[in-house]
């Protein structure tokens, strides 16, 4: 990316609400889907450190450009959820989750069984946030979006599809 360009980032969004909400810098907190958990981190099992798996990059290919792996794909590093210390403290971060890709996006829904209907995808333009999404190890990445760049809507059949390639066995 050349100096003074920006990038672009990928957010599940529900299609009743106004996607302009994520503009809003009070709004831009992100926190666990389910009820936040404290205590021993289940991530990393207590050692501080996990495998990390970059899903854009494992979908579209390595990407020397990711933010979020820099074409690594696959590396172990410190533990998001815990931050390291083996312990879940804190489960709010400020931004807004996002992925580098739409791919990525749609194979950490379909990994997550999310429900997917009555979504749409929102692209969005912002700095990244100094702090780390609970799911960095997938790729997730939080951003402070200052420009919505474009929403369609998400496509249910295609997050099935990979939900099925990836609980079918590998062939051979």
């Amino acid at each position: 990316m050349s100096p003074g360009s920006s990038r672009t980032y990928f957010h599940c969004h529900p299609a009743a609400r106004d996607p302009g909400e994520l503009l809003d810098p009070g709004r831009q907190v992100s926190q666990p889907w389910g009820s936040p958990d404290h205590g021993r981190c289940d991530k990393c099992g207590g050692s501080g450190a996990t495998l990390y798996e970059c899903l854009s990059c494992v979908q579209a290919g390595p990407d020397s450009g990711c933010p979020a792996c820099q074409g690594r794909v696959r590396f172990e590093q410190t533990c998001p959820t815990c931050q390291g210390s083996g312990e879940i403290h804190r489960t709010e971060r400020h931004g807004v989750a996002v992925f580098p890709s739409r791919e990525g996006l749609y194979r950490y829904l379909a990994g997550k069984d999310a429900d997917v209907d009555g979504k749409v995808v929102v692209e969005l333009e912002g700095p990244l946030s100094d702090d780390l999404d609970l799911d960095a190890d997938e790729g997730a990445l939080l951003i402070h979006p200052q420009r919505l760049v474009a929403v369609e809507p998400l496509d249910p059949e295609l997050v099935h599809a990979i939900r099925s390639r990836l609980a079918s066995p590998p062939a051979g």
